[in-house]
């Protein structure tokens, strides 16, 4: 007698996760719908300033100075 529900009840079970249907669907990326992003391209007119001979490279400076410069200004007093 309870094998009548039982089985109905399993195999409901078993089978909803196969249909689609509002309440269960997931919204999932297509992995196969990849596109070719465009080349990146390098505008006419960048250009880059010379070095100059016996500047500081800027890799090298106090960046703690800096943030502390562009946060409060100048430390130096102006005379």
């Amino acid at each position: 007698m309870i094998r009548i529900f039982i089985v109905p009840a399993v195999a409901l079970a078993l089978l909803s996760g196969c249909g689609s249907s509002g309440l269960l669907d997931r919204n999932r990326p297509d992995e196969f719908a990849v596109t070719r992003a465009a080349p990146l391209a390098i505008p006419a007119e960048f250009t880059l300033p010379a070095p100059q001979e016996g500047a500081p490279r800027p890799q090298e400076s106090d960046t703690k100075q800096k943030m502390l410069d562009a946060m409060f200004g100048t430390s130096t007093p102006s005379s």
